[in-house]
């Protein structure tokens, strides 16, 4: 035996075929090192088996690409050896130019030194500042990290990006703010509303338990107070304001006044009364930036200008100046964040945002604000355009007068609510008019072409189709014949402009006055 297997080990060719095995194997694994393989099949008592490499790495790689966190592999030296996408967009350059490099590059110089201590130790976690393109600093927590791969030691970097957080943060904290100051209001609101629902609740037993007269005139009395105070406290609730311009400017300048911020300019206002529906502060404070900018660029001794007045159906304001003026190239941006002129330094002061919060108030109130200027040193002008409000004391009086000479109208109430529509029902009939009912737009509409009544009241949140639609299709079909008159318990400036659009000749806001509805029906129809 010792002899025979002294015989197969120096057996010639059984060495050369070892050999040979020997090198297959060897360069088997260098063609697996260099990554020149992707899959080994491999014999066994179960047969050949597949084992793939480059799709077992795939499935990683994907996961890393898709991260919200920037993610970089790097030497120990802190050179770059890959990065994802989500890193190069923080930096705002191609993965191809971050690659090969020092990160150091994208770091930014305050805080260099705690990344490479971080590199160093081999770990660390802290937060910083990313360094982009154009130098823009991006806030972000810096997690370092080391492994082995294949016997080469690299350190890994996630980073992730503080703003998006601190977005995410902030949002989270606001949406709990809202729902806070939700509840409260609801708890608000239910305490306003119980006390008038309550007493007129009351009242509404007396009148079916009354036996005297005077019983019955003191329950009818609170129903009309209790009534007349939700309709307030509805008001105060959807924050259905009006102010007058004129009156916001007035009190700017007494607070500029007051301060002697105009003792060394000279003011001049032209007022015209006008109303619009707007949030009194908002106003003034779009007042005070106007006239603030004006004072900024306007060299002492020079002449600011205010003029409010109304345009067609426009409250107009316009802050002109005598002063720096703007160039051509300057008008078209000179509402954007941070922009300012190029006036003297110490009056160039601030962050260049008054403008912008002008602008941005303005549009949140339907309007529209314009700047204009003949050229630098020859001064500016601003100018403000929001919707306008019939006058308060005209649109009184026009409710208060009593009609000359009442007359019998053919009239139509489309209206879904049974309630409101028998009321309303009762009060015009009382009134010696003859009264129809539809309880949706499409009766309605078919009723107002049958009957073709002298006026039509239509409720706007109808089923099927709304007051809107209903206004539309009579108008289509009857022209100018009817008097259509909105009932809406939307009352913004909007809501009246669009019913106006729809084809409506009044807007009445729920719930209705009848004074003012029988002093509508009794005047002439104005021309639409």
């Amino acid at each position: 035996m010792p002899a025979s297997m002294g015989d197969d080990t120096t057996d010639p060719e059984r060495v050369k075929k070892l050999q040979q095995e020997l090198e297959e194997a060897q360069e088997t694994l260098r063609a697996i090192r260099q990554g020149e393989v992707d899959a080994l099949v491999v014999e066994g008592p179960l047969g050949p088996q597949l084992f793939t490499l480059k799709s077992a790495e795939q499935p990683y790689r994907m996961l890393v690409e898709q991260m919200q966190e920037g993610a970089v592999t790097l030497t120990p030296a802190g050179d770059v050896v890959y990065c994802n996408r989500r890193f190069a967009e923080l930096v705002g350059v191609g993965p191809e130019a971050v690659v090969g490099g020092p990160i150091a590059r994208f770091v930014a110089p305050a805080d260099r030194a705690l990344l490479d201590a971080a590199l160093q130790a081999g770990r660390g976690r802290h937060e910083g500042h990313l360094l982009g393109i154009e130098d823009r600093l991006i806030p972000a927590l810096f997690s370092v990290g080391t492994f082995v791969a294949e016997g080469v030691e690299s350190v890994s970097l996630v980073v992730t990006d503080l703003i998006e957080l601190t977005r995410t943060r902030v949002a989270r904290a606001e949406a709990e703010a809202a729902s806070q100051a939700k509840d409260q209001f609801l708890a608000m609101l239910g305490h306003e509303l119980r006390n008038p629902l309550g007493a007129i609740s009351s009242a509404v037993s007396v009148l079916g338990q009354s036996t005297t007269p005077e019983h019955t005139r003191r329950a009818r009395s609170v129903i009309a107070h209790q009534t007349e105070h939700l309709t307030r406290l509805v008001g105060d609730l959807l924050d259905v304001t009006r102010g007058a311009l004129a009156a916001a400017v007035r009190q700017c300048i007494v607070t500029l006044e007051s301060t002697e911020r105009l003792a060394r300019h000279v003011l001049t206002v032209e007022a015209e009364p006008v109303w619009v529906q707007a949030d009194k502060a908002r106003i003034e404070q779009i007042v005070m930036n106007l006239l603030s900018n004006a004072l900024k660029f306007t060299p002492e001794g020079g002449r600011i200008t205010v003029r409010v007045g109304r345009e067609g159906d426009e409250a107009v304001l316009k802050v002109s100046d005598d002063g720096d003026g703007m160039t051509a190239d300057l008008l078209p941006s000179v509402f954007d964040l941070f922009v300012q002129g190029e006036g003297e330094p110490d009056r160039r002061s601030g962050l260049g945002i008054g403008l912008t919060l002008v602008r941005r108030l303005v549009e949140l109130h339907g309007g529209r604000v314009e700047a204009a200027s003949p050229g630098p040193g020859r001064g500016s002008v601003f100018t403000v355009r929001l919707p306008a409000l019939v006058d308060p004391a005209q649109e009184d009086a026009r409710a208060a007068k009593a009609p000359d000479a009442p007359r019998r109208q053919r009239i139509l109430i489309i209206e879904d609510n049974p309630d409101n529509r028998e009321m309303m029902r009762i009060l015009l009939e009382t009134s010696g008019n003859e009264i129809y009912e539809a309880p949706d737009g499409v009766s309605g509409v078919e009723m107002t072409i049958q009957l073709q009544p002298d006026t039509v009241l239509i409720d706007i949140g109808l089923p099927g189709i709304d007051g809107y639609e209903v206004a539309r299709q009579i108008r289509s079909k009857l022209r100018d014949r009817s008097r259509l008159i909105a009932l809406s318990g939307y009352g913004q400036e909007k809501d009246r402009q669009r019913a106006f659009e729809a084809g409506f000749n009044d807007h009445l806001l729920k719930p209705v006055d009848p004074a003012r509805l029988l002093a509508i029906l009794g005047a002439p129809r104005e021309p639409r």
